[in-house]
């Protein structure tokens, strides 16, 4: 969620690290806006587990997430400009304008994933657990390798956060639906 910018801290300054954390502010904001989603299904997912209770509630947010997650990105794109036009001085509006959509974009594959992986650890399916500490190292690597400009980090953070979601889409076609899966951990 923000490995990245820690990362670009070290390789950019001034203006470029400027328009880097103003791109990446208006984007969080995406995580900031579906991130309770997920937060309110964990709970009931546990309890639905818990009882061997089938539920849609999973699918219902992560349609709400990827409707409202597209939604911003598709706002930021649209409307952001003139929003960094507005708050953010003019000496690097129009990289962080450049980076925007990027950044935004980056953010959606995040928010289905944080949804798919609350719903794998709630029901107790922990097997997901080592492929996103060896994700986070591939990341973590890609970070100190591939930084020649803003714009490749966001690439790398975007491209992380897809194989992300792609883990978490493979691991929850995996995971039993209805049994509590603590004890099969």
């Amino acid at each position: 969620f923000t490995a990245d910018t820690v990362f670009a801290k070290s390789y950019f300054t001034g203006d470029q690290m400027d328009a880097y954390f103003g791109a990446g502010t208006l984007s969080r904001a995406l995580m900031w806006l579906v991130g309770p989603l997920a937060a309110v299904m964990f709970p009931r997912i546990v309890h639905s587990a818990a009882k061997a209770e089938e539920s849609d509630l999973m699918r219902v947010v992560l349609l709400g997430t990827l409707i409202l997650a597209v939604g911003g990105a598709l706002g930021l794109w649209i409307v952001g400009p003139f929003v960094v036009k507005l708050i953010y001085p003019a000496r690097y509006a129009a990289q962080a304008i450049t980076l925007l959509s990027w950044y935004a974009w980056a953010m959606v594959p995040l928010a289905l994933a944080n949804v798919l992986l609350n719903n794998l650890l709630a029901r107790g399916f922990f097997r997901v657990v080592p492929a996103l500490i060896i994700l986070a190292a591939g990341y973590t690597f890609a970070l100190t390798r591939f930084h020649d400009s803003p714009l490749t980090v966001i690439k790398v953070l975007g491209s992380f956060n897809l194989l992300l979601l792609a883990v978490s889409a493979w691991y929850s076609q995996r995971a039993p639906s209805s049994e509590n899966n603590l004890a099969a951990t």
